[in-house]
């Protein structure tokens, strides 16, 4: 009770504290001061330290960010040329594939332009099918008739120039006129008056028989073995022969003397000199030679060479003269060779061609009549 009932100590004025703690710090700041060289050395070796700790950590950081950006881009790098590449083979791919649609673009185009000219081709067939319908549809009997004149007009002209005849044109003609008799149009006049025209152009040309003057050079060329070659001459037993003298022609002695002396003498001409004895090999070859000769002129005779058949004939007539006896048999063959070489043997080809212009042009003058009167029809019941 004592203790408590004891006054309280008043509280120490602030700036009297303060003293005595600073006279109580005194002599410690005069310790630190003493080492203050010692630990001044101790922080800068401890910063420095700190420093290099900081600078090698912070060298590994970076290194170790850098190594794994660098495997970050190399990554990436290694992605990219991935991508690159896939995208080069994409792109390759593509352009393969465009080139393929082009190739293909291009054969269907192709196809196209086929397709195309072939259903051309097949509307144009049907067109002609359907305008042939038409035509037999509307083809009457003097239709027929006029075709079928038309194939004989062509046919005769056609004989005449392989032939080389008028007989066979010249029937054809005939038939062609035959039929168009039979045709009840007046518009018929101007092609019979053109196929008249032609007939009497086949008649008038003189028409060369060929086959005839050749077989006949035949039978001359089989003759040849017939005739009897020149010997030399020997006398020869007069021979008596008839003389048939009118009887008011024997007046007086001395004109039945003198046809008994021309009964007697016999006098044979002969302007070349007689020619010695053949021998067989030589009469074979002279015979070979002269059969020969008629054959030259055959061949001549089919070419239509005037001059090469006469000559070749003259040719035959100078071996009859020389090599050949004159008698009966001989002086035939001369007298037909003197005939064949005044034949000619140039068939003169008339033209003909008026008769088949004249039913080609009626024909197409009816064909347009019978296209003018389809054309009218609808027309006609439009209205």
């Amino acid at each position: 009770m004592t203790e408590e009932a004891k006054p309280k100590s008043k509280p120490k004025p602030k700036g009297s504290s303060a003293d005595s703690k600073a006279a109580d710090k005194k002599p410690v700041v005069k310790s630190k001061s003493e080492k203050k060289p010692k630990s001044s050395f101790g922080v800068l070796k401890a910063f420095i330290r700190m420093m290099v700790i900081v600078f090698i950590v912070g060298a590994l950081s970076a290194s170790w960010l850098f190594w794994q950006d660098w495997q970050v881009q190399t990554r990436a790098i290694a992605s990219n040329g991935g991508l690159i590449s896939s995208l080069k083979s994409t792109v390759s791919s593509a352009q393969n594939y465009s080139k393929d649609a082009i190739e293909q673009q291009r054969q269907q185009q192709k196809i196209m332009v086929q397709l195309e000219s072939h259903l051309q081709n097949i509307e144009l067939r049907v067109n002609a099918q359907g305008q042939r319908l038409v035509e037999l549809g509307s083809t009457t009997r003097s239709d027929w008739l006029l075709a079928e004149a038309e194939y004989l007009a062509r046919l005769a002209q056609q004989r005449l120039q392989t032939e080389r005849s008028v007989k066979s044109p010249l029937a054809l003609l005939q038939s062609v006129d035959a039929i168009l008799t039979q045709i009840d149009d007046p518009n018929l006049l101007q092609a019979r008056t053109s196929v008249a025209a032609d007939i009497t152009r086949l008649r008038l040309a003189a028409d060369v028989d060929r086959e005839g003057i050749y077989l006949e050079l035949q039978a001359l060329a089989s003759s040849v073995d017939m005739l009897s070659l020149v010997e030399l001459a020997e006398p020869q037993k007069p021979e008596q022969q008839p003389v048939e003298i009118a009887s008011h022609q024997k007046q007086t002695v001395l004109d039945e003397f003198l046809a008994d002396l021309s009964g007697l003498v016999r006098v044979r001409h002969r302007q070349n000199p007689i020619e010695p004895l053949l021998a067989p090999r030589e009469e074979r070859m002279v015979r070979r030679n002269m059969q020969m000769i008629f054959e030259q002129a055959q061949v001549s005779l089919l070419r239509e060479e005037q001059r090469i058949y006469q000559i070749t004939l003259e040719k035959a007539q100078t071996y009859l003269f020389r090599f050949f006896q004159s008698n009966p048999t001989s002086e035939a063959v001369s007298q037909r060779l003197t005939i064949l070489l005044d034949t000619p043997i140039i068939q003169q080809l008339p033209d003909i061609h008026s008769s088949l212009d004249a039913i080609q042009a009626l024909l197409i003058m009816r064909e347009q009549r019978l296209l003018q009167g389809e054309n009218s029809v609808p027309l006609e019941s439009d209205q």
